[in-house]
């Protein structure tokens, strides 16, 4: 990177910063000074909270089994009355500048939050510091106390140099305006390198600092610079990459939680450490708005990190046409009648919403930067950033910023695809006709769906004598005429087939369509696999009976057992010719059967299936995948989209 753009990077990130604080201090935000001291060997806590000037409400929760040992008003003891489970209630006196509490106590690890001296996460909602109901945003300071041989991590920017000496770890962060505090620590080594005026930095246990801190931070500074460039300021001072002994992956303003286990995996710093950076613009920055002010609810934040981070670096690999293929798969696994829409995804675990969060999410955003173009959309995303950084925003909030760098209302685009349950499915017909100075192409092309229309601008490529024509056609009708001018003769007209469109494909199958659909149905050729299996997929999977139906229109089966029962089950239902070879390939192996309700399971033996499932959740996007010794080979059967395409070639 050039040195001029290097050194203006470097102003705007501190401008940013700037920005934010004396955007706050211009709205008077309250300042809330929190100091906390955490034992996480003995689970002890002790902090002090003062609110500047204090909230409206008298009434505040905490954990129980955390004490309340002190309540002042302007420096004055004032009485704090306990109500039960938790719930306090203050003597604050009118017109009070300050109030100071003052608590204490043992936390427990538990469902709200974890402690512990391997690792510990207090939650924005753990209960582990006052809470008042009415408080709106703030400008936090933030100090932390730690043991000696601990670290920590919280909301916000980190400030100074941490201070490690015999009494332990000292460290201060600031947030110019949060509703919300988070907390994190462990044994960790502390690594750190600055990039463009962000500090970044490695919290591992010794031995992961040693194998793969370097790494995190080469890729974490690649993803910073590319994201700045991209969509603006990097809206903190600091971003911290912490190890959890959770299995987790969460992003917080600042700082990202990746449990111990996956960081040293080789895919993780190339895949999932971009998507957490990335929401340090979009959930930890810019805020989820879930109250629906903008009139499009749901949650906005995960379609818009993946399609900036996970899709945009496939897209510089060459695999842009292949994700968004695999995306749109993955919605054809829903069961059919999914009448759930994207406004109803607010960051819910449950598998079939995350595909609407995600992929269908992440689509819809595809189809706006294929209608205003990339530098109209770019610019969007900054306006988006600049206007709600540190604030809510919603759908409508986004299409509104996009729309403005466009020159052109969204708002109906983006609603339509929000609101309405379902993707369209598309036909074409068309017909060719030689003329005096060219060719003429005619058709009609079609929409269909629960929720049709939607509105569409539809590409198609024809190929000609010549070489490839492309061109689009709106399409926000369930029929739209179109006639197209051609020079040289066309040879074949093709519908979408770069799956730019957000819409319905015909399959083929993937092994995510049995973890789906609630009618799947289980046949474990060894009752003893099905409880296994059952937890390997997070789904119910009522057991089926050998002699269950497999003709059209049959609920999904999915067939488990060793490799050779499972060959022969396939056999005598004729099916062993639908894949040839599948069913003995490798030491186990996945796959669904096209032209078929069955995804089948097998292994040579008992603990290679074992661990076959033990992965196979994180396989589902796969049409088949074979475990060979140490290789596992995954890929998708071949999608022919016959119905849209018309062929007039030899």
């Amino acid at each position: 990177m050039p040195n001029a753009l290097r050194a203006l990077l470097v102003g705007l990130t501190a401008f940013a910063l700037l920005f934010g604080i004396a955007a706050a201090r211009a709205e008077a935000l309250p300042q809330v000074s929190l100091d906390i001291s955490l034992d996480p060997d003995s689970g002890r806590l002790a902090g002090e909270m003062t609110f500047s000037p204090p909230p409206e409400s008298s009434d505040f929760t905490l954990l129980p089994g955390l004490e309340l040992v002190a309540a002042q008003a302007d420096g004055d003891a004032i009485a704090a009355a306990a109500e039960g489970d938790g719930h306090y209630r203050l003597a604050l006196p009118p017109g009070a500048e300050t109030l100071t509490l003052r608590w204490q106590g043992r936390l427990e690890d538990g469902e709200r939050l974890m402690v512990s001296p391997r690792g510990s996460l207090l939650p924005a909602h753990g209960g582990w510091y006052p809470r008042f109901d009415d408080l709106g945003p703030f400008a936090l300071t933030l100090q932390i106390a730690l043991p000696p041989g601990q670290r920590a991590v919280a909301t916000g920017s980190l400030q100074g140099e941490p201070r490690v000496d015999e009494v332990g770890y000292r460290v201060r962060h600031e947030h110019p305006r949060t509703r919300v505090v988070e907390l994190a620590s462990g044994p960790w080594v502390e690594r750190s390198r600055e990039v463009d005026g962000v500090l970044l930095r490695t919290l591992f246990p010794e031995a992961l600092d040693a194998a793969h801190a370097e790494t995190y931070l080469d890729h974490a500074a690649d993803y910073l610079q590319r994201f700045v460039e991209r969509v603006g300021p990097y809206p903190y001072a600091s971003f911290s990459i912490a190890a959890s002994p959770a299995p987790v992956g969460l992003a917080y303003p600042g700082f990202t939680l990746l449990g111990e286990r996956v960081i040293p995996l080789p895919f993780i710093p190339r895949t999932s450490l971009a998507h957490e950076l990335m929401h340090a613009w979009w959930g930890a920055g810019v805020l989820v708005d879930y109250s629906n002010q903008d009139g499009i609810g749901g949650n906005w934040s995960e379609a818009l990190t993946t399609y900036l981070a996970d899709y945009a670096l496939d897209e510089a690999r060459g695999e842009a046409r292949e994700t968004r293929r695999r995306w749109l798969l993955d919605l054809a696994a829903l069961p059919d009648g999914y009448d759930r829409r994207l406004t109803d995804f607010r960051g819910q675990r449950d598998p079939a919403l995350r595909l609407l969060g995600y992929q269908h999410g992440a689509m819809l955003l595809h189809m706006l930067r294929q209608r205003i173009g990339d530098e109209a959309f770019d610019a969007g995303l900054r306006r988006f950033a600049e206007r709600h950084m540190h604030r809510e925003a919603g759908w409508g909030d986004l299409a509104k910023a996009l729309g403005e760098a466009a020159g052109e209302s969204l708002h109906a685009f983006v609603e339509a695809w929000a609101q309405q349950p379902g993707r369209p499915a598309l036909g074409v017909e068309a017909t060719r006709r030689e003329t005096p100075d060219g060719w003429t192409l005619a058709g009609v092309l079609e929409q269909s769906g629960v929720g049709a229309p939607w509105p569409l601008q539809v590409p198609l490529t024809v190929e000609t004598t010549a070489g490839v024509e492309r061109h689009r056609v709106s399409l926000e009708a369930e029929r739209a005429d179109f006639s197209l001018r051609l020079e040289n003769e066309p040879l074949a007209l093709l519908v979408d087939p770069d799956f730019d469109l957000l819409r319905r494909v015909g399959g083929p199958p993937i092994l995510r369509r049995v973890a789906l659909d609630p009618a799947s149905r289980l046949l474990a050729l060894e009752a003893s696999l099905a409880e296994p299996v059952r937890q390997a997929l997070g789904a119910p999977l009522p057991s089926a009976s050998e002699g269950m139906s497999l003709a059209e229109g049959a609920p999904p089966l999915l067939l488990v057992g060793l490799t050779e029962p499972v060959a022969g089950w396939l056999e005598g239902q004729g099916l062993d010719g639908v894949v040839p070879d599948m069913a003995q390939r490798g030491q186990a192996r996945a796959w669904t059967l096209p032209g078929t309700t069955v995804t089948a399971v097998s292994a040579d033996d008992r603990e290679t299936l074992m661990r076959l499932l033990g992965s196979l959740r994180h396989q589902l996007a796969h049409g088949y995948l074979i475990v060979d010794g140490d290789e596992t080979t995954t890929g998708a059967w071949p999608l022919e989209e016959t119905a849209l395409r018309v062929d007039w070639s030899p």
